[in-house]
């Protein structure tokens, strides 16, 4: 976890933060740490994203588990044939596991090198996990299926969010739930960067979903929290550990 993490952790835990969080000279700092911690992740992306995707796709073959470029890192290998210049993370994306096929990812990720950053929960089950390979941060987004589409869960920080640290961690409760669906109608293998890997077979009507139909000209301002995902009715049934 960086400085400027590990300060907004601390903060986030205290009664202060929502007063602190509007304060413009902070707001001016938060920028400037937020821009540096960017420009870190996306150097390292550019030095060792390859080699922490070669290991992906190593473990995955070892447990004998789907799993596809997805997001960023699926839209970088379409269109720049290589990752996108701006992006700060590899994005995969891999079917819905069991507890126990949850425990064997986690012990391959980290026989591999990588160490955990942070786990989502939504109704008792992790449905998103980060992973840092030589500062990489990797996301993994867990999929269920239905009748030709595939949906993942993105949980944020809302007004009924709390955080308690401890040494070891921050657990985050209270936490807003969009359900992310795009039609999904198998893998296909697809030559990135000189090895093969797997990607939505049809990936042209992914993207479109994904990023609009505009997907192909780049557009470093995209932000994901502006598409229009459908939100589900807060339940208390979230939560979140950052590791510290």
């Amino acid at each position: 976890m960086t400085v400027y993490e590990k300060v907004k952790s601390y903060f986030r835990s205290k009664k202060v933060y929502q007063t602190l969080r509007s304060n413009p000279v902070l707001l001016k700092i938060n920028q400037h740490y937020r821009e540096s911690a960017e420009a870190a992740k996306r150097e390292s992306v550019k030095n060792y994203g390859y080699e922490a995707l070669l290991h992906v796709k190593e473990l995955f073959a070892e447990l004998k588990l789907d799993f596809w470029l997805d997001y960023g890192t699926l839209l970088g290998a379409i269109r720049e044939k290589d990752f996108i210049g701006h992006d700060a993370d590899i994005d995969i994306g891999t079917f819905f596991t069991t507890g126990e096929d949850a425990k064997a990812v986690e012990k391959a990720f980290i026989g591999k090198g990588f160490k955990k950053a942070r786990e989502f929960w939504f109704e008792g089950n992790i449905v998103e996990e980060t992973y840092i390979y030589k500062g990489v941060n990797l996301d993994v987004y867990y999929y269920v299926t239905g009748e030709n589409r595939v949906s993942c869960f993105a949980l944020e920080e809302g007004e009924h969010t709390i955080y308690k640290k401890s040494p070891e961690e921050t657990k985050i409760t209270g936490l807003v739930v969009k359900k992310l669906t795009t039609t999904f109608s198998g893998m296909t293998m697809i030559d990135f960067k000189g090895n093969l890997f797997p990607i939505p077979e049809n990936y042209d009507q992914y993207l479109k979903e994904n990023y609009g139909e505009t997907y192909m000209i780049p557009n470093p301002n995209w932000d994901w929290t502006k598409v229009d995902n459908e939100t589900l009715p807060f339940k208390d049934n979230t939560k979140a550990y950052l590791f510290h």
